[in-house]
């Protein structure tokens, strides 16, 4: 059991881990958003558009706040079988 003075202890503020699960997470909505691009969908910047990418790329940061490492395991998993 480590004391009071070890300086090899990982502490790591709350709202930090937070800001990083949620930029971790928005990186991944970013990546699936992207996904369609790279097979030459059209994509129009209507404001309905941005308003579903936006939804997209919130909901998986907020997600991945909530379920942490689980979900970016779970969904990089899924897109490790899908052959891309």
């Amino acid at each position: 059991m480590p004391d009071d003075g070890d300086s090899t202890e990982v502490t790591q503020r709350p709202l930090l881990r937070w800001g990083l699960r949620f930029a971790g997470g928005a990186a991944l909505g970013i990546l699936l958003v992207a996904l369609p691009l790279t097979y030459g969908s059209p994509w129009s910047l209507d404001s309905m558009q941005i308003a579903r990418v936006s939804f997209v790329i919130f909901g998986c940061g907020t997600m991945a706040v909530l379920w942490g490492q689980a979900l970016i395991d779970a969904v990089m998993e899924a897109l490790a079988k899908t052959g891309l």
